[in-house]
């Protein structure tokens, strides 16, 4: 089952879609966020990852009318440093959108910490469906191994060991 467990760096490239307040933001904003490294901020916590890095400079405003946050969104608001919306995070807000991580690439994420590096890599909605079902298809195949494992207890002088074979 070792192969299955991922390696993480302290930078992680993930996948994002554009939006969807993308359009608040000059082209040249969009560009710098698509090829920049961020840096994670000290300010992070669970709801959310403050990031470090190139202003990133709306149209006109920042502010929207309060709408619905998902994990993975990316949040800009007036100091132009993003902010990745993570799991335990509110589920409303008021920031421009430039971007919204994947589904699959969320772990990735998670697993950083301050002072680690982040990158932002557009796709579309298409490879995005894509990478969703290959991660399914991943953990049912997961799911399958763990079946074929055989647990087994182990007495040697007197102490218990709790010892699992995998099938080759």
């Amino acid at each position: 089952m070792k192969k299955y467990i991922p390696s993480y760096s302290s930078e992680e490239e993930v996948r994002v879609i554009l939006g969807p307040q993308d359009d608040y933001f000059e082209e040249e904003a969009i560009k710098v966020f698509l090829s920049s490294s961020y840096v994670i901020s000290k300010d992070s916590d669970r709801m959310g990852y403050r990031l470090e890095g190139p202003f990133l400079k709306a149209k006109e405003r920042y502010d929207i009318i309060s709408d619905g946050l998902l994990p993975g969104a990316v949040q800009v608001p007036a100091n132009g440093q993003p902010i990745v919306i993570l799991k335990d995070a509110q589920t409303t807000g008021g920031y421009t959108k430039i971007a919204t991580v994947i589904s699959p690439d969320l772990s990735k994420i998670a697993q950083l910490k301050p002072g680690d590096r982040i990158r932002f890599r557009v796709i579309t909605l298409e490879e995005a469906h894509r990478a969703l079902e290959e991660m399914e298809k991943l953990i049912e195949k997961i799911k399958t191994s763990a079946k074929e494992i055989k647990y087994f207890t182990v007495r040697v002088d007197e102490e218990t060991f709790d010892v699992s074979v995998e099938p080759f």
